[in-house]
Order: structure tokens, then C-alpha cells, then sequence
């Protein structure tokens, strides 16, 4: 039941249900669901950021932003596949690589999987929250946050910011973006790095890297192409496959192609308690992606 997003009369309607929700008897779980809602909407229309507590962690984030409000209601954004990952991989090295890394949602989760966290976030105000909720956690010694974006080419590259943090993307060589018209806050300038270049300054060896979980809008084909050798040592790649997105940096054959490049099975986001398939099969998957829409996968050396 959704209050954000609709008209004030429909917002009006529901108040009341919402309202007796939030004090009456019955499953306490309701009632704080209910109470919750009730406070995020206040959030949205009063406050600039939100700080509370949720499943062990501090939080801090905008109230708009999806992944603040999924917390904030569920108490987490991403745990269901991290516990897949964790069971499936059963890995035994220390460390693992966030690119795209937000506020924190998956790079606090799995410190409590690994060692060693690399958190790489490219845009300014998202990365200052980041270390916030790294800080406020006091987990400095286990996360290492990084600002920029992984590439191919180590240089420059223009971010398109907007008023969803999850949504923020870099632009295209032509200039497009994959979530097109939508309205913006600000471009800006942001450095990249090719991944096998960054964890070597930070004197972190392939063979110590257990999982790369990347979130990048499209851009999976340059991150695919910046570590090969950390795909040599055998790291997985749990990546997201956005057929919108990926067609704006290189399109989805391309993307096809370097995966079949660096890895040679594949496990699906709804498929992590079966068994790895052949690469062959990664082209039907995405062909059946539909418009809009994306899927997560697990790609195997």
C-alpha cells in the first residue's frame, strides 16, 4: 500500500486505514509496518536526510531515495541475495569489491561474509553518505570506501546525477543515457579507474578477491574489460544485466561477447540454489529481458 506517488485524494482516502493500522490490536508486525509509512511520508514532505536504525546497522540517507525507503520499511534492500551469494560461493577469501556502491546497502551486509570490503561509489553526494554510514558503524578498518567510477580507461568520465541515487548513470559516448528524458539534477565530471589498476594501488591481490558485485547502470561491459586479471584468478562477477542501459555503452551483443571473453557458466538471480549454465545460454536470458526491466547474474570463470 503506497502513499508516495499518488494524488492527495487517494492519499486522503487511505489515511484512515492507515491510521487504525498503526494503534489497533493485532500482528504487531502490521502495526509497525503501518507506523513506518506513516513516518516516511512526514520524512518526505519535512526532511532532507533520515537517520535510524535498522536490521543491526545505522542508517542515513534522503527520504526519496528507493533504496532509503526499502530500509526504512523492510529493514534491508538487497539481503536476499547476498545470503544466496554467501551459500553458493561458500568462498574463503577475505575480500570482496562493491562498485556502485550507493549508501552502503550491500557493502554493510557483507561485512558480516567478508573480511574486507571495497566500496567504490563515483557520485560526490552519495559517496559522502557512504562514508557516513560506514563511520557511524565504525567499520573503517573492515570498508574501504573509493570515489569512482570503474572503466576500461583510467581518466574522466561525465556522471549524470538525478534525484534517485540508484538511478545515477555514466553518459554515454555519444551522449546518451539509458534512462533517456528523464530530468536531471546535474552532470558532473568523475574519475575513472580500471578495476586490476585500483585494487593493486590498494595492494589487494586477484587471488584475495571473492566476489565483484557491480551496479552500474549499463556500464558492465568496460567494468567486464577493466580486471582481467582478476578474472583469470578465478573472482565471480555478480552483475546486473539492463538491456536499456547496456545499449547505450556498447549494446547487449557486446556485452554477450565480453562475458563469454571472461567467464565460462553463469547462475541466474532466481536460480542460486541450482546448478551454473553454460554461456551459451546467457543470450536467451537477456534476449527475454523485456523492455525496461533487469535481472542479476552470477558469472563463473
Amino acid at each position: 500500500m503506497a502513499i508516495e506517488g499518488q494524488s492527495f485524494s487517494s492519499r486522503m482516502m487511505r489515511w484512515p486505514k492507515l491510521a487504525a493500522q498503526s494503534v489497533l490490536p493485532g500482528p504487531a508486525e502490521r502495526r509497525a509496518f503501518a507506523q513506518r509509512r506513516i513516518a516516511l511520508f512526514f520524512h518526505k514532505q519535512f526532511s532532507k536526510e533520515m537517520t535510524f536504525d535498522r536490521n543491526g546497522f545505522h542508517w542515513t540517507g534522503t527520504p526519496g531515495c528507493l533504496i532509503t525507503e526499502s530500509i526504512f520499511l523492510h529493514g534491508h534492500y538487497q539481503d536476499e541475495p547476498i545470503e544466496g551469494l554467501v551459500k553458493f560461493l561458500k568462498s574463503r577469501r577475505s575480500t570482496v569489491v562493491n562498485i556502485g556502491a550507493a549508501i552502503g546497502d550491500v557493502a554493510l551486509p557483507l561485512t558480516r561474509h567478508w573480511k574486507k570490503v571495497i566500496a567504490i561509489e563515483p557520485t560526490p553526494a552519495t559517496f559522502a553518505t557512504l562514508q557516513r554510514n560506514v563511520r557511524q558503524n565504525n567499520l573503517e578498518q573492515q570498508i574501504t570506501c573509493y570515489q569512482a567510477a570503474i572503466s576500461d580507461v583510467t581518466g574522466e568520465r561525465e556522471l549524470v546525477v538525478y534525484d534517485e541515487p540508484a538511478a545515477c548513470e555514466l553518459v554515454g559516448d555519444d551522449g546518451q543515457v539509458g534512462h533517456g528524458d528523464s530530468k536531471y539534477l546535474e552532470r558532473v565530471a568523475v574519475k575513472t579507474w580500471r578495476l586490476d589498476s585500483l585494487l593493486e594501488s590498494l595492494h589487494i591481490a586477484p587471488d584475495e578477491v571473492g566476489l565483484v558485485w557491480s551496479d552500474t547502470q549499463g556500464f558492465e561491459s568496460q567494468v567486464m574489460e577493466s580486471a582481467p586479471n582478476l578474472w583469470a584468478g578465478g573472482t565471480c562477477l555478480w552483475v546486473e544485466i539492463w538491456p536499456q542501459g547496456l545499449e547505450v555503452h556498447g549494446g547487449t551483443a557486446r556485452f554477450i561477447e565480453v562475458c563469454k571473453k571472461y567467464f565460462t557458466r553463469f547462475v541466474s538471480e532466481n536460480h542460486l540454489d541450482g546448478q551454473p549454465e553454460s554461456l551459451d545460454a546467457l543470450d536467451a536470458v537477456v534476449a527475454a529481458i523485456k523492455y525496461g526491466e533487469h535481472i542479476d547474474v552470477l558469472l563463473m570463470p
